[in-house]
């Protein structure tokens, strides 16, 4: 199964809404109900109206959220640069401007980040909106890479275990789905859901959460900064013809563009070379700034938030180069 390309995230929102609302066997809620672990299906029915239960909650909202979309596609490039990125990226206060868009979906053109707590499937897909006074963020692996990921475990799994424990385990595992009830084990549209994390407003508080979460919150976070910021590039792509009149039959308010982001061409500014600047002493040597966060002042938002200064070379042109760490520059 090739990996979706820009061009075809609007079809595959679609999809991928289609099966959210389907109330049946076949679609989401039904779904979560057959594979998600007890805790999961529990996991947020103290926050909900009584008789709904989390997995229809989740069904209902990712429905709703994706219908309200603004979509996006993170290039490789841009991909690595978040990545490297996101090691440094400390806590901040994160407001809706920090966003892309209130509600979004993301796709990564390569995984990011195989999230250990997910069971270290690679995350391909990500999509977020508000949902019960905090914002949701949901990880999706590809159903590719989810396959991928199974057959490489299987050969181990089938030395280790019986027939007769393998089929004791499936039956307890799914000892709380009816007869005629079992969903299908992937979904047509090509993602496997894996979780959904709440993000409280203001700076969260991360202390009791995994590592491989924050690490992935982190990636995700920086994701959205850098594409606020002037090193990224961003272009509309539409689905093509055939795509938008499948999409159209499928919901005439879906929207059929998608936003491309990419990595900015490398290009010296003026004014970050400290020899350039007026009053300063003269350099006889260049030396390498690497990449770093830096907390800026907004004044609209009157509180700091954090903007990436990329890699580059001060001090005068044709001086010396001291230090010798490597400089890798992504450029397209």
């Amino acid at each position: 199964m090739p990996a979706t390309t820009a061009r075809e995230i609007p079809e595959a929102r679609a999809d991928l809404a289609a099966w959210a609302a389907d109330r049946g066997r076949t679609g989401m809620a039904n779904w979560l109900h057959c594979f998600m672990s007890p805790e999961g299906r529990a996991s947020y029915d103290d926050l909900l109206p009584p008789g709904i239960t989390t997995t229809q909650a989740l069904a209902a909202r990712t429905a709703a959220g994706l219908r309200a979309s603004e979509l996006f596609y993170v290039t490789t490039d841009m991909t690595a640069l978040a990545h490297h990125a996101a090691t440094s990226l400390t806590d901040f206060e994160m407001r809706p401007e920090d966003l892309p868009a209130p509600v979004g979906m993301l796709l990564f053109e390569d995984p990011p980040i195989r999230n250990e707590a997910a069971g270290n499937q690679p995350v391909r897909l990500v999509t977020w909106g508000p949902w019960l006074g905090h914002l949701a963020i949901d990880y999706w692996s590809g159903t590719r890479e989810y396959l991928d990921q199974v057959d490489a475990a299987q050969a181990e799994f089938n030395a280790n275990t019986t027939p007769a424990d393998s089929k004791a385990w499936l039956r307890e595992k799914f000892a709380h789905v009816k007869p005629g009830q079992m969903a299908d084990i992937h979904p047509p549209h090509g993602f496997t859901y894996l979780r959904t994390t709440l993000i409280e407003p203001g700076t969260p508080d991360l202390t009791d959460t995994p590592e491989a979460d924050v690490a992935l919150l982190r990636l995700i976070q920086a994701t959205w900064l850098l594409m606020g910021q002037s090193l990224a590039t961003s272009e509309r792509v539409a689905a093509d013809r055939a795509s938008r009149r499948r999409i159209q039959r499928l919901g005439p308010d879906y929207g059929t563009e998608v936003r491309l982001i990419r990595l900015r061409r490398a290009r010296t500014e003026r004014g970050t070379d400290p020899a350039e600047r007026p009053g300063t002493r003269e350099y006889q040597h260049r030396w390498v700034v690497r990449g770093h966060w830096k907390n800026q002042y907004f004044p609209s938002r009157n509180a700091n938030r954090p903007i990436w200064i990329s890699p580059y070379i001060a001090g005068p042109e044709n001086a010396p180069l001291i230090g010798g760490e490597k400089v890798f520059v992504l450029a397209r």
